[in-house]
């Protein structure tokens, strides 16, 4: 099984589990959110973030399901999408436009992003949110701003200089907790080794797409990396990862580079297996 498969289908059913333990969040309006996200780890992690806040959660892995969703169900339609803005073929702001396009009333649009989103990406957008998400930034976003204004909240981390920055510890243990506290030990391990097998997966794609000489294939892998490892605190390979992005169509993804991303996913790896990452206190 695909590890993005795998992901969704031990997050999906974890998911349940937190809600029937009672888990799950208290907030004064709850919404229904249609997440828009490529990448499975973000996704199934967003989902369970904002349904231990009490909302209804819906979800599409592109546009298209996103828009086929939105036109076949027209009583449950969300009132709040939250989309990735770096997806492949119609992306984040092409959506945005076509969701405008539907009439009003229309849901509230925020986008997400792992980097720092320019102006003319967000004109269709009523706010924009930095991964890894958090709880306070999204309920700050639902009141809406004038469209086309980015909601900056947080600058985006890591930056621009991550190669040159490397975190002095593999993974942030406070991310790690909060994790912990909404999802089974095992949901988290799950989710983590789904992580750290898609991140090989990328890896290595990005090698062999710098050998070809497909520049501008590395980016996209590369982002899809820092997005899914800062939502899981993994932030050594966040930071190693943000640098290959950062450098675009620059010789960005060395042999050496690349053999210190596997090195940290294979520290991770350690610490997961070790058990080093799951001794904080967090649901059995």
């Amino acid at each position: 099984m695909h590890a993005s498969n795998t992901l969704e289908y031990h997050l999906s059913e974890n998911l349940l589990c937190c809600k029937s333990n009672g888990y799950g969040g208290t907030i004064e309006t709850p919404h229904r959110v249609l997440l828009v996200d490529d990448d499975a780890v973000s996704l199934e992690l967003m989902s369970l973030l904002l349904a231990h806040e009490g909302h209804q959660v819906l979800r599409a892995n592109d546009a298209g399901a996103a828009l086929q969703l939105l036109s076949s169900d027209q009583a449950g339609r969300p009132d709040v999408l939250l989309v990735d803005l770096q997806m492949p073929g119609i992306s984040g702001g092409q959506l945005a436009e076509k969701v405008r396009a539907l009439g009003s009333p229309g849901p509230l649009l925020l986008a997400m992003s792992a980097s720092e989103a320019q102006r003319r990406q967000l004109l269709s957008f009523d706010g924009f949110l930095l991964k890894p998400l958090a709880v306070d930034d999204f309920r700050r976003a639902l009141k809406p701003k004038p469209r086309g204004q980015a909601l900056r909240v947080r600058s985006a981390q890591p930056g621009k200089n991550a190669a040159q920055t490397v975190p002095e510890q593999p993974v942030d243990r406070a991310v790690i907790s909060k994790l912990l506290k909404m999802m089974p030990k095992q949901a988290f391990h799950d989710l983590l080794a789904a992580c750290i097998a898609d991140s090989r997966t990328c890896i290595q794609t990005i090698r062999r797409v710098a050998e070809q000489g497909d520049l501008a294939g590395i980016a996209p892998l590369a982002h899809r990396i820092k997005g899914a490892a800062s939502m899981v605190g993994a932030v050594h390979l966040a930071s190693l990862a943000a640098g290959v992005e950062a450098g675009g169509s620059k010789p960005a993804a060395t042999p050496a580079v690349l053999n210190d991303l596997l090195s940290a996913c294979s520290e991770l790896e350690r610490m997961l297996l070790a058990g080093n990452l799951t001794g904080t206190q967090g649901p059995p």
